[in-house]
């Protein structure tokens, strides 16, 4: 400890303040061993365990040791931790879950109370192991359980010289991970606004082009309920759209794993497409079952920094930018996983060109979760026309039938439309899942029925080759609900249906190869239009080289994009440090791009990237010039994204700014992520740009020392960390860590207790002006243990107070009021302050 204190003298500060969350709150057996460790052979060690063999300590040698013999009562019989609350680290069955406050009780034994078994995800015990309260008197305070009475394989083990509790427990003692064995949070209240704004503007021979997307949500959660409503704003040259997207209430009920919702709402249901309807609808729980994603995934390649807009029935429900070359979009929020999604990329030299995604390939990532639902409402038109709004009613069901099957069946019915079907997900071996859906439909007004089959099948052939299928096929008299809600119908537009559709997806890795990727898709109309994609990827890492190549075709379809030409791209990247040179080439049709782009992650809230590219068009203008940068920045409390881009004549800025806001109980605070539905807030005193690690990524406390946490797990464990290098030197905390199990919808508010520590490192002397003598116990006015005196009458205080009296017990059973002198100012900057102190009698 004196060498440590020396070094951190000459300079070594940095490293022991980035410790300092884990090591300053000594147990008084750390201490006595620290004194131990600096002045007493191994032979110490034998001979006062001889002496205790017999009955007790060798008092004399732990005299002449500089061991306070008053210590060596109560650690007789074998390690442990003084009475009171401590912080120590606690690890169960081998894995460590971080600091928590234990309490012990006069004998030193881990008290098993509300907070540990909460901490360690410990079952409670039945009431007959209920022993009373934490208080004096029995039955008063918190309750505490003779936990291995109740469990009597438990091992306890104290580890006091490493602060630490290591516990194995058998494993019907242990909560599942089955989120309704969880103590999860519920309640809390407040108001959330994200947004996302996105701005573009080009300039060109011959004009310029504007263009302005807002997506904006808004509501709030209170009691479990959450109130949302989200809306998109367009802006294209002189056309302007606005969509009100839906304005829905909802409320998760975890005795029934089911989520009750209400309002301008979209139909989830594992039969049909969904549909937007105003009114309610009852559905499964997912998180408390199994949480998937939509499955949904959108590939594509860029020619140059581009906007991509994703669509489904009509409504814009994505939009992001993306730089050149190879672009894979995931995590789109879906109106309903049934409809395919029309996906536009649009290039800054105006260009565009269109692909669609199926619905059917969804299916191949994605198992249906057992449950039933059930929908009543009133269609929402969401076009630009008149539709009808009939009233639109359904029901579907879910269950597990065994063996890895779960049956799937539902019925829809409008007043004018009626269709049933059925399926099943099979899990046909341990890496292959198989997804039938079959529909049949009636149109009474037209006098149309017709029917779709749809298969899916997704498998893992090796470890290095997995692959997956699917197919949909649809007779011409097959309706959606879609199709009957259109007012006119001129001619036969359903000739321009889809009769069949088939995607096909092959993924291979190897560790000396390389990653590939296949992705192929095509499809065919009633009045024989077609329409065909492939894609492809190939990636592979080398020592000091990153390389990838991609390629994109329409397969000589009869349109959507077939006369746009083939696209290929390859791309080289080596790393420097936190800097990347990537150097690349890509061909359309005629066109080719050949270009060279740096990118530099400056710290996690600083990047940039600039690029400079040549394109020839075949000789047809000679080719041009192309120029780019980026800068993204994360000012604690937004994302920021600015583009400049130049082409021959053509100018591009574009800007982006999103994030969220929160209204609360104590204030309102600002969040670089939008607010999902799950959401908390954290305090950490009044302790500004402290950096917090949470699910959705690192964020930063504000002047009031609040930040937000933008994401919490619904019904699964969610791990908050403080980054404890990012605290001011004269801040602790007595946990630095904390983990919750948030309820859907719940607001959860977690604080982080800030101690403001002054440490001081003390040189005591005697009134003779000799230091004080190494092993000596410093204790306060009720005789608790603080602290133990080092070589040098050195004495370190983690927490002083100028106000507190400290008391010195001497080895010759005399005691001294210590008398510090503490400096006129505290030096915020340096680790701890340095005092003079007397000791006197």
């Amino acid at each position: 400890m004196n060498n440590l204190i020396k070094a951190t003298r000459k300079g070594d500060r940095a490293r022991f303040g980035s410790e300092k969350a884990h090591s300053i709150a000594l147990t008084p057996l750390a201490c006595v061993i620290c004194s131990l460790l600096a002045t007493a052979p191994a032979v110490v060690f034998a001979e006062t365990q001889a002496a205790a063999a017999h009955g007790g300590f060798d008092i004399e040698m732990l005299r002449q040791r500089g061991i306070d013999p008053k210590l060596a009562e109560y650690f007789r019989e074998a390690a442990k931790f003084t009475e009171g609350v401590r912080l120590v680290s606690l690890v169960v069955n081998g894995v460590k879950l971080g600091r928590v406050d234990a309490r012990f009780d006069s004998q030193g034994r881990l008290i098993f109370n509300d907070n540990l078994l909460a901490k360690a995800r410990l079952r409670v015990p039945a009431s007959k192991f209920v022993l009373g309260g934490e208080g004096e008197g029995e039955g008063e305070g918190d309750p505490r359980y003779d936990f291995v009475g109740a469990y009597p394989q438990t091992e306890v083990t104290l580890r006091p010289n490493q602060e630490e509790i290591f516990l194995v427990v058998p494993q019907e003692a242990l909560l599942g991970d089955a989120p309704e064995a969880g103590h999860f949070s519920r309640g809390g209240t407040a108001g959330i606004l994200n947004y996302d704004l996105l701005g573009m503007r080009s300039s060109f021979d011959g004009g310029s082009q504007d263009y302005l997307s807002a997506s904006t949500e808004v509501g709030f959660n209170m009691g479990d309920w959450i109130v949302r409503s989200r809306q998109m704003y367009t802006r294209d040259q002189d056309s302007t759209r606005f969509d009100q997207l839906y304005t829905y209430a909802q409320r998760t009920l975890p005795e029934y794993k089911a989520v009750v919702q209400g309002g301008e709402i979209n139909i989830n249901s594992p039969v049909f497409a969904g549909a937007p309807i105003t009114g309610f609808q009852f559905v499964p729980e997912t998180a408390l079952l199994n949480d998937s994603s939509t499955g949904a995934v959108v590939d594509g390649i860029a020619q140059s920094q581009a906007t991509v807009e994703v669509r489904q029935a009509g409504v814009l429900v994505y939009t992001t930018l993306v730089p050149e070359g190879p672009f894979s979009l995931t995590g789109i929020p879906l109106l309903n996983t049934g409809t395919d999604l029309d996906v536009t990329v649009r290039e800054t030299d105006g260009g565009e060109r269109r692909f669609v995604v199926p619905a059917a390939s969804f299916r191949t990532t994605v198992r249906t979760q057992p449950g039933y639902s059930f929908a009543l409402g009133k269609v929402r038109d969401l076009s630009d026309g008149d539709g009808k709004e009939p009233l639109l009613a359904t029901v579907a069901g879910a269950k597990n039938l065994g063996a890895g099957l779960t049956g799937v069946a539902g019925a829809m019915l409008t007043e004018e439309y009626q269709s049933v079907g059925g399926g099943a997900d099979v899990a046909l071996r341990r890496d292959t899942s198989l997804s039938v859906r079959n529909l049949y439909a009636n149109a009474s007004e037209e006098g149309m029925t017709g029917t779709q089959f749809s298969v899916s099948v997704g498998t893992r052939l090796t470890e290095k080759l997995s692959t997956s299928v699917s197919a949909t096929q649809q007779t011409p008299g097959y309706r959606e609900l879609s199709d009957t809600l259109l007012d006119e119908l001129d001619g036969d537009p359903f000739r321009g249906r889809l009769q069949r559709q088939y995607t096909a997806s092959l993924g291979w890795s190897d560790a000396m190869l390389g990653g590939f990727n296949l992705s192929y898709s095509t499809s065919r109309s009633f009045d024989d239009y077609a329409s065909n994609r492939l894609t492809g990827s190939w990636g592979r890492s080398f020592r000091h080289a990153t390389v990838t190549a991609s390629v994109e075709t329409s397969m000589g379809g009869s349109g959507n994009g077939a006369d746009e030409g083939d696209a290929v791209y390859l791309s080289v990247s080596v790393p420097f440090g936190s800097r990347s040179v990537r150097a690349y080439t890509s061909r359309r049709g005629d066109t080719l791009r050949t270009g060279v782009a740096l990118t530099d992650v400056v710290n996690e809230q600083v990047s940039y990237r600039v690029a400079a590219e040549r394109t020839d068009d075949g000789g047809r203008s000679g080719g041009s010039n192309y120029g780019s940068a980026n800068l993204s920045l994360l000012p604690r409390y937004a994302a920021v994204d600015l583009g400049y881009a130049r082409s021959g004549t053509s100018t591009t800025y574009n800007g982006r700014i999103s994030g969220g806001v929160v209204a609360h109980k104590d204030g309102v605070t600002l969040s670089p992520y939008q607010l999902q539905d799950t959401f908390g807030i954290v305090d950490v005193g009044d302790v500004s740009g402290v950096k917090i690690s949470t699910p959705s990524g690192p964020v930063w406390t504000d002047g009031a020392g609040q930040a937000v946490l933008p994401q919490l797990h619904a019904y699964r464990n969610s791990r908050i960390e403080v980054q404890t290098a990012s605290l001011p030197r004269n801040v602790d905390l007595r946990n630095g860590y904390q983990s919750i199990e948030a309820g859907r919808g719940s607001v959860s508010h977690l604080a982080f207790d800030v101690i403001q520590a002054r440490r001081v490192l003390v040189t005591a002397v005697d009134d003779g002006n000799q230091p004080l003598p190494m092993g000596s116990s410093v204790l306060d006015t009720g005789n608790n243990f603080i602290t133990s005196v080092l070589d040098n009458g050195t004495v370190f205080l983690s927490d002083a107070d100028p106000k507190q009296v400290l008391k010195v017990s001497l080895p010759d059973d005399k005691t001294c009021t210590l008398t510090i002198d503490f400096p006129e100012e505290s030096d915020d900057e340096a680790f701890y302050d340095e005092a003079p102190a007397v000791c006197r009698a």
